[in-house]
């Protein structure tokens, strides 16, 4: 049995990490500022510790692991310097597997640039890294859209027409698992994706049918988008992050298909409807 510090874990995709995990009978730390919440969702079979990215007290934590499992707090375009202080502990006092969750597209996006930098240091670390860059997840609709989509009939988002190659959070927490537990795979970039790419009038087509109503994709332009969140009493800073990151499946950046999933887990990735259906019905 080996020890895994997994960073996030009561998010959407550090909780797939873990689940992952226990079913090949690892030990596994969850680092968390809510030890308690740790405890909520896994009951015993997780061991909680504190760990907060401002805290250097705190690294030594990850110490008694044999990988780690790296995720930053979403929304935050200062990524890069919260997690900087911690790689640089980890150079100099770790010797396990690291496994960075970046994001597809990410490291090609000018106003948002922590992924791009994080995976710049990583390459020059001395560390056993591993990158994966996981496409848009099939569960943000249920995770993000849901209010829009239950009682708006409208999916609100300022993608464009393109198209995007979603990916389920379940399928990435597998994949993700076997990067930690493989000793043989070391300093790979893996793009993880759906089998197939689709439009947000595809999404909303699907739902139409699965829930036997007609859910529309109005396709707000950023200035809309921006008008709208402001007016929903979101901060201005929501609409300066997603904009850029929507542009990318606007602009066609997030359309590549790959086999990433079926080549680490050895299982054909989710479809999208499956996880729509498991989300809204």
């Amino acid at each position: 049995m080996s020890t895994y510090f997994i960073t996030g874990a009561t998010g959407t995709i550090g909780k797939e990490v873990v689940n992952n995990l226990l079913t090949k009978k690892e030990h596994i730390i969850a680092g968390t500022r809510n030890t308690q919440k740790v405890k909520d969702i896994f009951e015993n079979s997780v061991t909680g510790a504190y760990f907060d990215y401002e805290d250097k007290a705190s690294y030594q934590e990850v110490l008694q692991s044999d990988g780690i499992f790296l995720l930053g707090p979403p929304l935050n375009p200062r990524l890069y310097e919260l997690l900087e202080p911690f790689v640089d502990y980890l150079q100099d006092n770790y010797n396990g597997r690291l496994i960075y969750l970046s994001g597809n597209g990410m490291e090609n996006l000018e106003e948002l640039p922590f992924h791009k930098k994080m995976e710049e240091k990583l390459r020059g670390s001395s560390l056993d890294w591993n990158i994966v860059r996981p496409g848009f997840f099939m569960q943000n609709f249920g995770n993000y859209e849901r209010e829009n989509i239950q009682d708006r009939n409208i999916i609100f988002s300022p993608a464009g027409e393109g198209k995007s190659s979603f990916v389920s959070s379940r399928d990435v927490g597998s994949a993700i698992a076997e990067l930690l537990t493989d000793q043989n795979r070391v300093k790979e970039t893996h793009i993880l994706t759906g089998a197939k790419a689709y439009s947000h009038f595809d999404v909303a087509s699907m739902l139409s049918d699965l829930l036997e109503r007609e859910i529309t994709y109005p396709n707000p332009d950023e200035n809309t988008y921006k008008e709208v969140l402001k007016e929903s009493g979101a901060p201005d800073f929501i609409a300066d992050y997603m904009i850029p990151v929507y542009g990318m499946i606007k602009q066609g950046k997030v359309i590549e298909v790959t086999t990433a999933i079926k080549d680490l887990t050895g299982q054909e990735p989710e479809s999208l409807e499956a996880v729509l259906k498991r989300d809204f019905l």
